[in-house]
């Protein structure tokens, strides 16, 4: 029996085509996303308005604890921008710590987004941002963040005492306006901690998490939530600037698309070849 072609092009040839362009689209959009049209939810509106709605002055904390997966796509990197464009627009001050339960990686991505990820440019370290790096402890952190910001730990990630720190001199817990955390457990934690503060809160994690998070947000203990690699991307069409989460979620509608399209060909080339028999 010969084997079937189509335009000559024999069916082995044919499927290491679909997956050459499949993998030529994929890579085209990682390299430069294109930022699709998505429909964007109104908890990632309220993430982001109620970032841009910290008071000029203001003081922002942020528990960067969704290690593994942020460490390896950057997922985070948007957040991250927009705060030191409100660094450098309203003033705001900006604490970043980890309270990761999976240990001391988490401190180094933070060090990688300061170091790659974001525009320094008109901040200074100390005065407008401090990072606070690793620590351990996690809901035990959380407690000592609530109670009393000073008590959480006695130098930075660089090893500079608190003391000597002029953002973190006679800051006080009741003079940060905002807390936000990332996360890769439940979010219980943060919210059994922070929730009676009366202060605005945001997170972001995973998609199996957010099953979790939605009666925090109902209540109004959330003020808004990224939902997963969907909600960066949401986050990244509000802000106009494309990192790697815009791209993922290019890809993955590229290969839908993709995908119809050779389904409604196929069907198309079936269909036509038997009408000419």
């Amino acid at each position: 029996m010969s084997e079937k072609k189509w335009y000559k092009i024999s069916m082995d040839t044919q499927d290491s085509l679909v997956y050459l362009i499949l993998i030529i689209l994929c890579g085209a959009v990682v390299i430069r996303p294109l930022g699709l049209p998505l429909n964007v939810t109104a908890e990632t509106k309220q993430y982001y308005e109620t970032l841009r709605n910290v008071p000029k002055g203001g003081v922002i904390l942020y528990d960067q604890a969704l290690m593994v997966q942020s460490y390896v796509t950057g997922s985070e990197i948007t957040q991250f921008r927009i705060i030191f464009d409100l660094i450098r627009t309203k003033q705001i001050k900006f604490i970043v710590l980890s309270s990761c339960v999976d240990g001391p990686l988490g401190g180094a991505f933070i060090e990688k987004l300061l170091k790659e990820g974001v525009d320094l440019t008109g901040t200074t370290y100390g005065v407008d941002y401090v990072n606070l790096g690793w620590l351990p402890g996690f809901e035990l952190v959380l407690a000592a963040m609530a109670k009393d910001i000073q008590t959480v730990t006695a130098k930075d990630a660089y090893g500079t005492p608190i003391s000597d720190i002029p953002l973190m001199k006679g800051l006080k817990t009741s003079d940060i306006d905002l807390f936000a955390f990332s996360c890769g457990v439940s979010p219980d934690p943060w919210m059994r901690q922070w929730s009676s503060l009366g202060k605005p809160i945001l997170m972001s994690g995973g998609e199996q998490l957010m099953s979790l998070s939605v009666q925090y947000y109902k209540s109004g203990l959330v003020t808004g939530y990224i939902n997963g690699s969907r909600g960066y991307a949401e986050l990244e069409q509000i802000y106009g600037k494309y990192t790697v989460a815009t791209a993922l979620m290019d890809a993955t509608n590229l290969v839908s698309i993709y995908g119809i399209a050779l389904i409604v060909l196929s069907c198309t080339t079936f269909w036509y070849g038997r009408r000419k028999k």
